[in-house]
C-alpha cells in the first residue's frame, strides 16, 4: 500500500504556503515554480525528467503555466488523476499580519490571539491548528498529492497502473488553468496509452455550521453561474426627477426580488442548497453630475446540482417584469401623490415591462442596425481584443451597451445575460463502470478510515465551495450550447469551456481533502493531525483502490 511521508508532506506545506501565489498577479508563476522544484528534487523525475511537463495557458498576459506530473506503473494503463491549485487569494484582511500570512510558524509566535473571532481564538489557543493564508485553501491538498506521488515513484514498478498529478493556476479566479489544461490531459492520455479512471481533487473540507465537527468526503461538486441584469430608465435632471425613471430604482427592485430568494435555490434529492446574492450592483454613470442614471446593472450568484441555468433564467425574467411593473408604480405613484399635494399638472408615463435574454437583444439589433451593426460590433471586438487586462464583467457590460445602442425603443427594460466564469455541476453517477467502482471506493475509504483511525466520515453528494472538478466531465453539454453560449457575449470572444475535451474525459469525481476552517478569512486554519497524519493515508487508500492494491 502507498504510504506517504509525512515529514516530506510538511516540507513541501511549508515550502507552498511561504510562496506567495496570489491569485490574478504574476506572483502565480512563484507557486508553480516552487511545485517545479520539488519535483525536480525528486529521484524519480530526475530519471524521467520527460514525465514532468510545463503547459502554457494560451494567450495569457501573465504567462501562468499548468504543471503535470506523472509516474507510471506497470501493468496496467489505468491512471488515477489528482488535481490541485496552486492561487490563493490575498492578505488584505490579516491587517497588520500581512506580512507575516505567507509564514504561519512566525504568525503563530506574534500574533495576538484577540486577532480572532471567539471559536477561531479557542483553535488559536488549542495549539491543534495552523494559521495563514493559503494553508486550507489548497497549500496542504496540494503538497498530500506531491508527497503521494514521491511515495508512487519510490517502486514505480509496484503501482498497477498510473499516477498523474495536475496542478492548475488560476482556480481563485477564472479557473483558466484547468480549462486549459484538458487539452494536455487529452493529449497526454493519447501519448501514453492512458486510461483516466477518477479524477481526485485536494479542496479541504469545512463545517456546514457553527460547532460542526464531522469529517466530510464529496463525491461530486456544485456549479455556479452568474448572471447579469443590465437596465434602462429615462435619464432626468436631477432637480425634475419625476420626469424620468431611475435606473437604480429598478436594479435595486430586481435585487430585492433575487436576493436569497428559496424559491432560487436548486435541490437535489431532498437536499437543499443556498440561495443567489448579488456580487455586484452599480448604475453606469463615470462622473459626477445632476442628472439621473439612465442604466444600472447587477450580477447574482447561482448554485446549481440539478436544474439548468435556462429555468432559473426563466424565473428571473418573470421577476425582471415584475421589478419593472414596481417601479413605474413607484413613479406614478410618487408623481400622483406629489401633484395632488402641489395643485400642479403632469402626464401620465405609459411605459411597458419589457424584458430581454442577450440573444434576444442581439437579433433586435442585427434587425434595426442591420450591416452598420454587424460592422460596428465587429470594431468592439478589435478594440477589445486589445485590452487584456479588462475585467471579463466589465467586457459583457460593453458588448451589452454598445448591442443596446442600436435598438430602436430606448424605454425602459431590463437585459438578462450570463457572464463568466461558469462551473457545470457534476452529480454522483453510478450508471458507467467507472463510476460505480469510483462511488465504491469512497465507501470502502470511508470504512478505512473508521477502522484504522476510529473517524467518522459522512459521504456528501456535493462539493459545496466549488472547485477544478467541474471540467473533467459534462452532464449538461445541451444547457451549455443550447441557452449559456447564446447568452454570453464573452463566449468565443474572452471566454468558452472546452465542451469536446470534457466530454471525452468524463471522468467520475471525488473531493477528498484537509479539514480546514475559514477559507479566504484572516482566520483560515488547518487541523494539523488531521490534515497530515490521516488525510494523507486516505487518499493514498483510495488511490490503491482505483488501481488495484498496490
Amino acid at each position: 500500500m502507498l504510504k506517504v511521508d509525512r515529514s516530506l508532506l510538511e516540507k513541501f506545506f511549508y515550502r507552498l504556503v511561504e510562496t506567495p501565489g496570489i491569485t490574478g498577479t504574476e506572483m502565480e508563476n512563484r507557486s508553480t515554480e516552487a511545485v517545479i522544484e520539488c519535483f525536480k528534487e525528486m529521484q524519480y523525475f530526475q530519471q524521467y525528467p520527460h514525465h514532468l511537463a510545463l503547459f502554457p495557458i494560451k494567450e495569457d498576459i501573465l504567462n501562468r503555466k499548468v504543471v503535470t506530473a506523472m509516474v507510471k506503473g506497470s501493468n496496467s494503463n489505468k491512471t488515477v488523476m489528482m488535481i490541485g491549485h496552486t492561487d490563493v487569494v490575498d492578505v488584505n484582511n490579516f491587517g497588520k499580519y500581512s506580512e507575516l500570512a505567507f509564514k504561519p510558524e512566525d504568525l503563530m509566535r506574534k500574533v495576538d490571539p484577540a486577532f480572532f473571532a471567539d471559536e477561531a481564538r479557542k483553535d488559536f489557543l488549542s495549539g491543534e491548528w495552523i494559521f495563514g493564508r493559503g494553508v486550507m485553501d489548497m497549500r496542504c491538498g496540494v503538497a498530500a498529492a506531491m508527497a503521494l506521488l514521491e511515495a508512487a515513484s519510490r517502486y514505480p514498478q509496484k503501482l498497477n497502473g498510473n499516477l498523474l498529478f495536475v496542478a492548475v493556476p488560476d482556480e481563485e479566479n477564472n479557473s483558466l488553468g484547468m480549462i486549459s489544461a484538458t487539452d494536455h490531459l487529452i493529449e497526454l492520455a493519447r501519448e501514453h496509452d492512458l486510461d483516466y479512471v477518477a479524477c481526485i481533487d485536494g479542496e479541504p473540507f469545512f463545517p456546514k455550521y457553527p460547532g460542526d465537527d464531522q469529517k466530510y468526503i464529496y463525491e461530486g461538486t456544485l456549479g455556479k453561474f452568474v448572471l447579469m441584469a443590465y437596465c434602462t430608465g429615462k435619464g432626468t435632471h436631477g432637480g425634475d426627477p419625476l420626469a424620468g425613471l431611475n435606473a437604480n430604482l429598478i436594479i435595486s427592485e430586481l435585487t430585492r426580488r433575487i436576493e436569497l430568494n428559496m424559491d432560487l435555490a436548486d435541490s437535489f434529492d431532498g437536499e437543499y442548497f443556498y440561495p443567489p446574492t448579488n456580487l455586484k450592483q452599480s448604475d453606469t454613470k463615470e462622473v459626477y453630475d445632476i442628472t439621473t442614471p439612465e442604466s444600472a446593472y447587477a450580477y447574482y450568484n447561482f448554485l446549481t446540482a440539478n436544474k439548468s441555468p435556462a429555468e432559473f433564467f426563466e424565473q428571473v425574467r418573470e421577476l425582471a417584469r415584475d421589478a419593472l411593473e414596481a417601479s413605474f408604480e413607484i413613479q406614478r405613484s410618487s408623481e400622483k401623490t406629489y401633484l395632488d399635494l402641489s395643485g400642479r399638472k403632469g402626464s401620465k408615463k405609459n411605459w411597458t415591462a419589457r424584458v430581454f435574454s442577450y440573444s434576444e437583444l442581439v437579433e433586435e439589433a442585427q434587425r434595426t442596425g442591420g450591416k452598420e451593426f454587424v460592422d460596428h460590433m465587429e470594431a468592439c471586438r478589435t478594440k477589445w481584443r486589445k485590452e487584456s487586462d479588462l475585467d471579463q464583467r466589465s467586457l459583457a457590460l460593453k458588448f451589452v451597451r454598445e448591442t443596446n445602442s442600436f435598438c430602436n425603443s430606448q424605454e425602459p427594460k431590463v437585459i438578462l445575460l450570463y457572464v463568466p466564469s461558469y462551473y457545470p455541476h457534476v452529480r454522483p453517477r453510478q450508471d458507467t463502470e467507472k463510476g460505480a467502482q469510483a462511488a465504491k471506493v469512497i465507501r470502502v475509504t470511508c470504512d478505512y478510515a473508521q477502522d484504522e483511525f476510529g473517524e467518522n466520515i459522512s459521504v456528501e453528494r456535493f462539493f459545496p465551495g466549488l472547485c477544478d472538478l467541474s471540467f473533467v466531465c459534462l452532464q449538461n453539454a445541451d444547457d451549455v450550447t443550447g441557452d449559456i453560449a447564446p447568452n454570453m457575449p464573452n463566449w468565443g470572444f474572452s471566454f468558452s469551456l472546452p465542451l469536446e475535451n470534457m466530454e471525452k474525459l468524463d471522468l467520475p469525481v471525488m473531493n477528498i481533502g484537509p479539514y480546514g476552517k475559514d477559507a479566504h478569512k484572516k482566520s483560515e486554519r488547518l487541523h494539523k493531525d488531521f490534515s497530515f497524519r490521516i488525510y494523507p493515508a486516505l487518499l493514498a487508500y483510495a488511490v490503491d483502490q482505483l488501481l488495484g492494491e498496490t
